[in-house]
C-alpha cells in the first residue's frame, strides 16, 4: 500500500515543471519515504504549484481548516512545501523536487540518500535536461571576466544581477552536491557554504533554518570566495535571480552528467565562450587548472631554451564561465559573445512555465501574461506581484 502511495507521489512530482522521473532501481521511492510520512504524501498529492491559503487547500483535503493549516505549516518547515507570508494568511505551493525539495533537505542527507540520488539525477538529465532548449540554470560569468564589456545586460553580470533592494534578503546554504560527496567519503577542499538564494527564496531558507542570512557585503565576499575557489556560477535561468549554484567538476551532479556528452557546451545556457591569444600566452597553465569543464588542453610546445606548453580551447566543452580569464596575468584569455542571443525568461514563474511547456507538462499552454493576470485575480495584486516577481 505504501509503495503505491509513494508511486502516486512520484508521478505527482514528475508533473511539476522540473520533473521527477522513475528510476530503474526505485531509488526515488526510497528517498520519498525518507522525506514524507504517509499523511504528508497524501497532502502533497492535493497540492498545486500555485500558492494557495490553507482554507482553500483544506476543502480539497476534506480536512478542518485548523488541522490543515497546522499540517501545511509543518510540511513547509520540513522543506516539503513552499510558503509565502501574506497579511491575510500564509500561502502554500508545491515546489519542484530538484531546485526545491531536495535542496531543502540538505541537513538530512546521509550516505544512503547521497548514493540513491545519483540515479535520480541520471534520470533527470536524460529526460529533462538533455536535448531540451529551456534549462533550469544559466551560466553567469564571474564578474571580473566581463567587467569591461559595456554592452552586457545586467542579468549577465553577477553583481548587478544579485544586488539591489528587490533581491533582499540574501542567504547562503551548504552546497548539497558537496554534502553528498562528503557523506560518500570523498570530501573536497572547496568551500561548502556556496548555495545562494535571493528574495522570497532566501526568506524561506532563513525562516526554516536551511541557510543563513548574508549582508550585501558578505554576499559580495562570498562571490569573491567562490571565484578564488574556481567555482562556476550557475544562476536561475531568468532575468530576475532566485538562486545561484556554485559548481565544480569533482562534486556537481549536473557537470557529472553533462561531461559525458561529446559536446557538453551545447548542454548549457550560456552567452559567452573563451578565446585564447596564443601570442600572449606564457604557458603557465593556471587557466587549465581552474577550468571545471576540462576545455583547456596542451596542443603543442614552443621551442626555445625551455619547452613552453602551448594551450588551446576545446570550443565544444567551453561554457564561458570566465574562470580562466580572471587569473590570466598576460591577458591572453578573454570572453567573447556567442553569435546566438540568449532567450532568458523574465522571472522564475516565466521560467517554470517555459520548462513545463517544453516538457509537455502544461495542458494547453497558457501565455505568461495570462498567468500573471489570473494570479492577480486569485491572490490580489500585492500578493500576486510577490509571486510573479520572485
Amino acid at each position: 500500500m505504501d509503495n503505491e502511495l509513494y508511486r502516486q507521489l512520484q508521478k505527482h512530482l514528475h508533473k511539476q515543471p522540473a520533473g521527477f522521473p522513475e528510476t530503474e532501481n526505485g531509488s526515488e521511492i526510497d528517498i520519498l519515504k525518507r522525506f514524507y510520512t504517509p499523511e504528508q504524501a497524501k497532502i502533497a498529492l492535493k497540492m498545486t504549484n500555485i500558492p494557495e491559503p490553507p482554507a482553500k487547500i483544506a476543502k480539497r483535503l476534506k480536512m478542518g481548516a485548523k488541522k490543515a493549516g497546522e499540517s501545511l505549516e509543518q510540511m513547509a518547515k520540513e522543506g516539503l512545501l513552499f510558503r509565502i507570508h501574506t497579511p491575510e494568511a500564509p500561502l502554500y505551493a508545491q515546489p519542484n523536487f530538484i531546485m526545491g525539495i531536495y535542496e531543502w533537505h540538505v541537513n538530512m542527507v546521509d550516505r544512503e540518500i547521497a548514493e540513491k540520488v545519483d540515479h535520480v539525477y541520471d534520470g533527470l538529465f536524460e529526460k529533462h535536461w538533455k536535448d531540451k532548449k529551456v534549462k533550469q540554470l544559466r551560466v553567469v560569468p564571474v564578474e571580473k571576466s566581463i567587467e569591461h564589456k559595456d554592452t552586457v545586460h545586467p542579468y549577465r553580470k553577477i553583481k548587478e544581477l544579485v544586488a539591489g533592494k528587490e533581491n533582499e534578503p540574501y542567504a547562503v546554504a551548504p552546497c548539497i552536491c558537496r554534502v553528498e560527496q562528503a557523506k560518500k567519503g570523498a570530501p573536497g577542499d572547496r568551500p561548502l557554504e556556496t548555495c545562494l538564494m535571493f528574495g522570497m527564496a532566501a526568506s524561506y531558507y532563513i525562516e526554516n533554518g536551511f541557510g543563513r542570512q548574508l549582508t550585501r557585503q558578505e554576499l559580495f565576499e562570498k562571490l569573491d570566495e567562490c571565484e578564488k575557489a574556481a567555482l562556476i556560477p550557475m544562476g536561475t535561468n531568468s532575468q530576475k535571480i532566485t538562486n545561484m549554484c556554485m559548481c565544480d567538476k569533482e562534486s556537481c551532479q549536473l557537470l557529472r552528467n553533462i561531461k559525458k556528452e561529446n559536446k557538453p557546451a551545447e548542454m548549457f545556457h550560456s552567452g559567452y565562450m573563451a578565446k585564447l591569444d596564443p601570442s600572449s600566452c606564457v604557458g603557465c597553465g593556471i587557466c587549465d587548472s581552474r577550468c571545471q569543464m576540462d576545455a583547456i588542453f596542451i596542443s603543442g610546445y614552443k621551442e626555445g631554451k625551455k619547452k613552453t606548453p602551448v594551450f588551446s580551447i576545446n570550443e565544444d566543452s567551453c561554457i564561458g564561465c570566465g574562470l580562466c580569464v580572471t587569473t590570466c596575468a598576460p591577458g591572453a584569455m578573454q570572453l567573447v559573445d556567442k553569435k546566438a542571443p540568449l532567450d532568458v525568461p523574465e522571472t522564475y514563474l516565466a521560467l517554470n512555465l517555459a520548462l513545463a511547456k517544453e516538457r509537455g507538462q502544461l495542458q494547453g499552454y497558457v501565455p505568461y501574461g495570462v498567468v500573471k493576470w489570473l494570479l492577480k485575480l486569485k491572490l490580489g495584486r500585492e500578493t500576486a506581484d510577490k509571486v510573479i516577481n520572485m
